[in-house]
């Protein structure tokens, strides 16, 4: 029989139990110590009698390997796997905060507003997982952290996976506290994939907005009822909540996979946005030819990215006037054009500065319309791998107040620099919604005289490269000599931007070291 676990315990030689912080039906985590590296962490150690149990164990391991592989900041970092004569357990980030099941528990339903600015955070987090092949399948309350940062985390992405087995939903210990957020196809034992988890968020979200869950009940008739049963209207419990919120939410629990949002990013838009967005399951009506070359989806709706949060969203219907609208601007901009000609003549500069224009606003241009971000992550081939990874949001976040900066270095560089390589350097990466054209990237930063290429490419591997060679060749490079730079990248497509910093400037010292920081990176086309 396995040694139960006790306060002092060291496990792998390494980490050192502090005290018990949860236990569940599966495990029970312990705040920890990493006595090699001297930081704190908490432990999850599964239970004796899934421990002994050789296929639990090799599925477990496999899938906390896969975790250990998701680097987002809406992600609980899996530092470690530990094995210890007959004791399984996972290393992880320690968490400052309380998980959303208690904050429910303690304050009951939230305010809509608080309530989609956590499930837009986990979301994202579900957004990465799916982009590596890992779908979590136990998401509820419980395994949603809220950080004291202001962070939403999202923890158990190995253990979850690892429990499914045909017995999940008769087994003491495996339906309490999961049966009420499992899929409809889960239930059923069917394939699951990312909607399995969109579904799931969308029981938490309801949840989360009236203070009780869609259905109820022991574990089993909870699961089952959702196999014929919609979900009871979430605005007859709680009426404060509002309207967008209820369709985004049933929307996400669509009985049928293909009826909710096709993907976790697309969940995040709509909560974002606070707009559910178009119907899929309605039948467009039959047009006499194309759409403008863009793909129709076999309900012949035509699928529409939108941008990543509320400062880009555009109309989704013009008015009346609209077409006099477009008129004058047309005027406007041969205007513009005709003005900008003539601001780069002796004699048209005369006339200009006669009839009072001024030319740095007569020759510029407009900019165009933003290019949906769904991710942003750094990237530091040459150095440790990690640059400040949990800040990278700040550069999508559209809040100029927050900022990803870069570890401190002597310029330009030189510690990372690998011995006659000039290209060397750190970034940030853009993953872009879909492959798009690209126009600008406009870049804030208050730190001047930093430089950086722009490297732009379509396979995502590039961003978990070893190096530059997966990215080609830089099709723009730019010097930051004021708050906002705008760097021109008409002519390129892409689906994943980089931003590659080769030389922090200049520093007062020759052993003084420096840093850039970064508020923004708006992509537009």
């Amino acid at each position: 029989m396995a040694e139960a676990m006790a306060a002092g315990r060291l496990l792998a030689g390494r980490y050192r139990l502090v005290g018990e912080l949860a236990r569940g039906g599966m495990a029970e985590v312990w705040h920890g110590v990493d006595e090699l590296l001297g930081r704190p962490v908490a432990v999850k150690v599964l239970l004796p009698h899934l421990s002994a149990d050789p296929a639990f164990v090799a599925r477990f391991r496999h899938e906390s390997q896969a975790a250990a592989r998701l680097s987002n900041t809406n992600v609980v970092t899996v530092y470690d796997t530990c094995h210890d004569g007959d004791v399984e357990a996972i290393v992880m980030e320690l968490v400052q905060g309380t998980d959303l099941r208690a904050r429910l528990d303690e304050r009951g339903p939230l305010p809509t507003d608080e309530a989609a600015g956590i499930g837009a955070q986990v979301a994202s987090a579900l957004d990465h997982a799916h982009s590596k092949g890992l779908v979590h399948r136990d998401i509820k309350p419980a395994n949603i952290l809220l950080c004291d940062d202001g962070r939403v985390v999202v923890t158990d992405f190995g253990i979850a996976k690892a429990t499914e087995s045909d017995q999940d939903l008769t087994e003491v210990g495996q339906v309490v506290g999961t049966a009420k957020y499992l899929s409809p196809e889960q239930v059923s034992g069917k394939p699951v994939d990312g909607r399995s988890d969109v579904y799931s968020l969308g029981v938490v979200l309801y949840e989360a907005a009236c203070g009780q869950p869609p259905f109820s009940g022991s574990g089993t008739a909870t699961a089952g009822a959702r196999l014929t049963s919609p979900a009871p209207s979430l605005r007859q419990r709680q009426p404060d909540v509002a309207p967008w919120f209820e369709a985004v939410v049933e929307r996400a629990m669509a009985l049928e996979p293909d009826a909710r949002y096709p993907t976790a990013l697309a969940l995040r838009r709509a909560l974002l946005e606070r707009d559910p967005g178009p119907d899929p399951t309605a039948v467009a009506p039959r047009v006499a030819g194309p759409l403008d070359g863009r793909p129709v989806t076999r309900t012949g709706v035509t699928p529409a990215v939108r941008p990543a949060t509320p400062r880009h969203r555009r109309a989704a219907r013009r008015p009346d006037w609209w077409p006099t609208v477009l008129n004058v601007t047309a005027v406007v901009a041969i205007l513009v054009l005709v003005i900008g000609v003539l601001a780069r003549t002796e004699m048209g500069r005369d006339l200009l500065e006669r009839a009072g224009i001024d030319e740095t606003t007569a020759t510029s241009t407009p900019a165009g319309d933003p290019v949906a971000v769904a991710r942003a992550s750094s990237f530091d081939p040459f150095g440790d791998g990690v640059e400040h990874p949990r800040e990278t949001t700040a550069l999508i976040d559209d809040d100029p107040s927050s900022t990803w900066s870069t570890e401190d270095y002597r310029s330009p560089l030189d510690q990372i620099k690998q011995a006659g390589d000039a290209s060397a350097g750190v970034g940030a990466v853009l993953v872009l919604a879909e492959r798009s054209r690209l126009g600008q990237l406009v870049v804030d930063s208050a730190d001047r005289g930093w430089s950086a290429s722009v490297y732009v490419a379509d396979d995502p591997s590039a961003v978990d490269a070893d190096d530059l060679a997966p990215w080609g060749r830089p099709v723009a490079t730019f010097e930051v000599a004021d708050d906002r730079t705008t760097v021109d990248l008409t002519g390129t497509q892409g689906a994943i931007l980089l931003v590659w910093i080769t030389d922090l400037g200049r520093v007062p010292e020759a052993t003084a070291s420096v840093s850039v920081s970064i508020a923004e990176l708006d992509v537009l086309d």
